[in-house]
């Protein structure tokens, strides 16, 4: 019997590269959005090609810090659809990463609203911090 060979699977693929640039395992990853680690695995191994719902992959695309589009894109459910992310949406995205990155969690807790600057200088001083680049320089301005 001949081993079967797996096609690669572009979606699944980029999802374990995140988690692991983020340095998160797969119960972090479930803890975080509701999804089950072992859904996660088949999707990142290839073995579950039935695509994740859009709901799904805004979860994954909020917690892993990246635009639904990519997700929306590497899944198939877009090909050459041009949406751009405003720069509101980007520093929104990654002020709620930062927001809830459990490894800051016994800092101080922030409280009320802020304005887009305040937590644009947040995301700086947590880049600066963890060393983990959320907002492309050249975003910024």
């Amino acid at each position: 019997m001949a081993a079967k060979t797996k096609e690669a699977f572009p979606l699944g693929e980029f999802l374990k590269a995140l988690r692991e640039k983020k340095g998160a395992s797969l119960r972090d990853v479930q803890e975080a959005t509701g999804i089950s680690n072992a859904y996660l695995s088949q999707l990142e191994t290839g073995e579950r090609r039935k695509l994740p719902s859009p709901e799904r992959l805004k979860k994954l695309a909020d917690y892993y810090v990246v635009s639904v589009h990519e997700l929306l894109e590497k899944a198939g459910y877009l090909e050459g659809c041009e949406i751009e992310e405003t720069e509101e949406e980007r520093i929104e995205k990654a002020f709620t990463h930062v927001t809830t990155d459990p490894r800051f969690r016994h800092g101080a807790r922030l409280k009320g609203e802020y304005d887009l600057e305040a937590k644009r200088f947040i995301i700086e001083m947590y880049e600066k911090l963890s060393g983990k680049e959320l907002l492309d320089l050249s975003e910024k301005k």
